[in-house]
């Protein structure tokens, strides 16, 4: 068991990408200092057509044969038993990086896996009973439903302090004007501030050079799935810049499919831009079925797989 209990979640994450407890983005359980947030909600995902689509597709990702084994293994149906997660760092270390996990457990069954184990070590903090093992890894059952894993033993400790409300959470934090535009049947978010620190590598290219927050999201309504992209740059004059940048992409996808004769994609006409001061909102509303044959690979999402080698300087 050298990759310990709880990181089936790590996978899961790969396979598809907390009040309703186990769908809501919980903001209680988020650090103040929090520079990142991935949150999907599992249920709301399998409520829709799209996620219905893709969950009994047995083909995609392999998730049948994986769910299965997960099963015999640990007892948890991915399709089933979970619920919803969230993800959240300070920064682009892996030790500030937390997993919270909401689903139906067998705790005894899980903490006697980890009782095999070697390495395995029990640290109390509070009323809750830490778990590490691998000399690396750490995870706790803060309630019934709800999981906590980490790469450090330091990042669980604040995680727990942040839910117990002795460290302050995400509601005092600059993100929180971009989490009050996540729409109410979101079923995936993402959320970041100083992307030009967290895209290091990427940090000369001018989107995120000049991008101070980003919020994206995924909801489904009335047969399609859209797709909504705001962010915040640092002045006016940036704003005026990106859309031209994103205009250009636009274009360029668009010259790129008449080259190749290509007319099996929705036209990208149906890309909303705007700007409102410093703050960009592109969006595209994506009929579900087509958005699944891409997924699914019978059609091919071209030609953006050619601009990902670009580099977009002002």
């Amino acid at each position: 068991m050298k990759k310990a209990v709880f990181l089936f979640i790590i996978l899961l994450t790969l396979f598809l990408v907390c009040e309703s407890r186990a769908s809501t983005l919980q903001k209680s359980i988020i650090p103040e200092d929090a520079d990142w947030v991935i949150h999907f909600d599992v249920e709301k995902f399998r409520s829709t057509q799209f996620g219905d689509q893709l969950l009994n597709n047995e083909n995609i990702f392999g998730l049948t044969e994986k769910n299965a084994s997960f099963h015999d293994k640990y007892q948890i149906d991915i399709l089933k038993d979970i619920k919803g997660f969230t993800v959240y760092g300070s920064g682009k270390d892996e030790e500030n990086t937390v997993v919270c996990l909401r689903g139906n457990f067998d705790q005894a069954y899980l903490l006697g896996l980890l009782a095999e184990e070697g390495s395995h070590k029990e640290i109390q903090h509070g009323n809750f009973t830490i778990h590490t093992w691998n000399y690396q890894e750490a995870g706790v059952f803060v309630e019934e439903n709800l999981a906590l894993i980490a790469h450090d033993v330091t990042a669980i400790r604040k995680a727990l302090d942040v839910i117990a409300g002795k460290k302050a959470n995400i509601t005092t934090s600059s993100l929180m004007s971009l989490m009050n535009e996540i729409p109410p049947n979101v079923f995936f978010t993402a959320i970041a501030r100083d992307l030009s620190e967290l895209a290091e590598h990427e940090s000369d290219v001018f989107i995120f050079k000049k991008t101070e927050s980003a919020l994206f999201t995924l909801t489904e309504e009335k047969e399609y799935v859209n797709l909504r992209l705001n962010f915040t740059v640092k002045t006016l004059e940036d704003a005026q810049s990106m859309e031209s940048v994103i205009r250009g992409l636009i274009s360029l996808a668009k010259m790129q499919m008449e080259v190749d004769q290509r007319d099996i994609l929705r036209p990208l006409d149906d890309i909303g831009i705007s700007t409102e001061g410093k703050k960009i909102r592109v969006g595209l509303s994506y009929p579900v079925q087509e958005l699944i044959d891409i997924v699914l690979g019978k059609v091919k999402f071209f030609p953006f797989h050619k601009l990902a080698g670009f580099d977009l300087h002002p």
